[in-house]
């Protein structure tokens, strides 16, 4: 019996260093990141929801802007590549689409700013 304590208490030493690097390899995927960085100027001060939005359909949410803040956001796909758009949603709607941008041509690694009152994007690359 102690003989078995020792050997759970040894195994679990020895594991315990491992730890640490399994949720680190889990959070490093392999994948292609766009910085988001948008600006809420809204004169109406409303919080949004923003999303991208690939040529494919996919969409996918990539965070909340507070009302008269600039956030800095980001997405990740396996793949980053085609064209793009960002759609903000006001926060507490749960139907529709507030402001949906023009579409941006993206391959993984950009900066994006998107100013929300005026709809325009820049691409930084």
């Amino acid at each position: 019996m102690r003989r078995a304590r020792s050997l759970v208490l040894l195994l679990f030493a020895l594991a315990l260093p491992l730890l640490p690097g399994c949720s680190l390899f889990r959070n490093s995927t392999r994948g292609e990141t766009v910085e988001v960085e948008v600006n809420n100027d809204l004169p109406l001060r409303t919080p949004l929801t923003i999303y991208v939005l690939s040529d494919v359909g996919n969409r996918q949410l990539i965070g909340s802007v507070t009302p008269g803040s600039t956030s800095r956001l980001r997405f990740r796909a396996a793949t980053i590549t085609g064209n793009y758009r960002f759609v903000a949603r006001v926060s507490s709607q749960t139907q529709g689409d507030y402001l949906v941008s023009n579409a941006v041509a993206l391959t993984g690694g950009e900066t994006v700013s998107w100013e929300i009152r005026n709809n325009v994007l820049l691409v930084a690359r």
